[in-house]
């Protein structure tokens, strides 16, 4: 939604926006994820602190701080849901309500309730305090792989009731024959089912204490084949978290390349099909100052593309810069020569890096692209331009007609 209110857009630029970026957005989300670390630090070493009545103090201060904070957070998340980019045409209740219900808002809700509780209600509620380990849940909004995770897992979620059926229809039928097989060796370890029920978890689950243990022949077999199913049991639910994982990893890479391709002037007006092809090839880096991406001299493997940054082109006379837009690397891929020049990043610079097999698939499949790629090398060969000028020229590929 377009907001109509700019404070609180830039709030929800600084809290919620999945494109947002800068260094201010960098230091309030490092800033919270620090603050919740440090909390569950507390929270696992508070009866080893408590040894000393002097830390008393300062851990209630430490709390308190922190519970403040995450509750300025809370409601100022809940101020800027009506920005939300997930939420479009709904009034400001329904998306604020959108954001209380959903599992990130839950979370944060959590996180601070049980203190309010133990504030206002005259019960012990010292083991409430436990419930801030949720806030270790929050990370997930921060972490790209974990959100990756909980994706996997809701996309899959039939799947995994399937394979949770098959764990119980198993667990229940190892507990009814091991105490048919047991009870009257051992009726006080498999008198009942329930009994039995232990034995069954901690067979199936290979975990072996070694607490209860079948006597008879019989029950012997029995809990060998029992063991072995155990492990087949848990390769099925393993396989299909890891299968939809790694297809969720490959999804969001390629969200996020085709997002960064679509910031290349040269490739701005490309078809859907084109762009799907393009991101494939390309590969995000991000490189710190003072790195040399490229050295005189070396191979040329692949091209480079600048989508943020500055790197200097050491020539002579005088360097040249080149900035977002720009591309190089290309006329060592055309020539099938060694680099001319030695190219060193001046700030913390990403690309997008093309290598030199789909360089030339690339360059076969779009000869507009080639054109407009041999146009810029001819005129660099031709004469070095100016620092004060793009390098590569910012042109655009005519997009394809519509299918």
């Amino acid at each position: 939604m377009v907001s109509g209110n700019p404070p609180r857009h830039e709030v929800y630029r600084l809290l919620e926006s999945h494109t947002a970026t800068g260094s201010r957005r960098k230091a309030v989300d490092t800033f919270l994820v620090l603050l919740i670390v440090a909390n569950a630090g507390v929270v696992l070493f508070d009866d080893a602190l408590a040894a000393g009545p002097h830390w008393r103090p300062w851990l209630i201060a430490f709390e308190y701080l922190s519970v403040g904070l995450f509750t300025v957070e809370y409601l100022c998340r809940l101020w800027v849901a009506v920005d939300s980019e997930d939420v479009h045409g709904v009034s400001a209740f329904r998306a604020r309500l959108h954001y209380i219900v959903s599992p990130a808002g839950l979370i944060d809700l959590i996180a601070i309730v049980p203190f309010y509780f133990g504030m206002l209600l005259t019960l012990d509620l010292r083991y409430l305090r436990l419930l801030r380990l949720f806030w270790l849940l929050k990370l997930t909004r921060f972490s790209p792989a974990l959100q990756s995770l909980a994706a996997a897992f809701y996309q899959e979620r039939r799947s995994f009731l399937g394979a949770l059926l098959i764990v119980m229809v198993l667990l229940m039928t190892s507990a009814t024959a091991m105490h048919l097989l047991e009870r009257d060796a051992q009726p006080e370890a498999f008198g009942t089912v329930l009994d039995s029920m232990w034995w069954a978890i901690i067979t199936l689950t290979t975990v072996g204490y070694g607490d209860v243990v079948p006597h008879t022949g019989l029950g012997k077999a029995f809990g060998g084949i029992c063991a072995l199913l155990g492990l087949c049991m848990f390769a099925l639910p393993a396989g299909i978290m890891a299968s939809a994982f790694v297809e969720q990893i490959k999804r969001r890479d390629f969200v996020v390349n085709a997002k960064l391709v679509s910031q290349v002037p040269l490739f701005t007006g490309v078809g859907v099909m084109r762009m799907v092809e393009i991101a494939t090839m390309l590969k995000p880096r991000t490189v710190p100052p003072l790195y040399t991406v490229v050295r005189q001299g070396d191979s040329a493997d692949c091209m480079y593309f600048v989508l943020s940054g500055e790197l200097e082109v050491q020539l002579e006379p005088k360097p040249v810069y080149l900035k977002a837009g720009d591309f190089f690397g290309e006329m060592g891929l055309l020539d099938r020569a060694p680099r001319v020049a030695t190219v060193t990043a001046v700030t913390d610079t990403q690309l997008l890096v093309l290598e030199e097999s789909d360089f030339h698939t690339l360059m076969r499949a779009h000869p507009e692209m080639r054109a407009t790629i041999e146009a810029a090398a001819a005129a660099r060969r031709a004469a070095p331009q100016p620092a004060d000028r793009p390098l590569a020229p910012r042109s655009r590929v005519e997009p394809e007609p519509a299918l």
